[in-house]
């Protein structure tokens, strides 16, 4: 179990998240939304031990994340999608995977489960590419390949389908859906409501840093109308196209 408690992390008078409590239970799948800026990366930071906090605690199995030394090896059971390419770019796709696999397991050469992770997501082709010279969604896959390696426990993605088409999406919810069926912790930060409807198990709404609503999704009508009723500024409102 994941629990934070009063978590807060300060970067300025104006951002940050503030003094929030939630706890997250292996086997469900949490869903975090929100607009832009409204703390739901930071949140998920904060609980991958990027960003230790302001004050507050977050701990993983009751080992907090400030405990650098015996929260490493849990960190390593993360798999852990930041929303940015962080891969080296001048190496190809193949070299970042298996560097990636000796500093995740210790081993040279690449684990079944990677392997059927390149055949799954069809980047056998790729995989000599540069990584600077791939796609939006080749980059990706590929990350997402990366975040996988080594034995999970934890699964923390920040906009996971940002860049991929249809299949992809798709693919990435069943991929998601087998990891909780092994009683993975799952957490996701999506702008796309469509993405979670009718897949998440629980919905997070973050506005200005901090909590503003959260519910199983069994009891929601709509995620949209949801997180809608909670935005002050509600209205859309478009511009006049004036006929000539």
């Amino acid at each position: 179990m994941i629990r934070c408690e009063n978590l807060t992390k300060f970067f300025d008078e104006k951002s940050g998240i503030y003094d929030i409590t939630l706890q997250f239970l292996p086997g469900i799948l949490y869903g975090i939304i929100g607009y832009n800026g409204a703390g739901k990366t930071t949140l998920l930071r904060c609980i991958e031990g990027l960003y230790l906090p302001t004050s507050g605690n977050v701990c993983h199995h009751d080992i907090s994340t400030r405990k650098e030394n015996d929260f490493l090896h849990i960190r390593k059971k993360i798999a852990y999608l930041p929303t940015e390419e962080y891969l080296y770019k001048k190496l190809t796709c193949i070299e970042n995977i298996e560097l990636a696999t000796i500093l995740r397991t210790g081993k040279s050469t690449l684990t079944d489960e990677t392997r059927e992770l390149i055949k799954y997501f069809e980047a056998q082709d790729f995989l000599i590419k540069r990584f600077c010279d791939c796609s939006t969604g080749m980059k990706k896959k590929i990350q997402i390949i990366i975040s996988l390696i080594g034995e999970i426990d934890t699964i923390i993605w920040d906009e996971p389908n940002d860049g991929l088409d249809i299949i992809s999406n798709l693919k990435i919810k069943s991929l998601l859906n087998y990891y909780k069926s092994k009683n993975t912790t799952i957490l996701l930060s999506c702008h796309v409501i469509e993405f979670l409807n009718d897949f998440i198990d629980y919905c997070i709404i973050m506005q200005d840093g901090k909590i503003i609503e959260e519910q199983e999704t069994k009891n929601i009508k709509s995620l949209e109308e949801l997180y809608i009723k909670h935005i002050e500024k509600n209205k859309i409102v478009y511009p006049l196209i004036k006929n000539k």
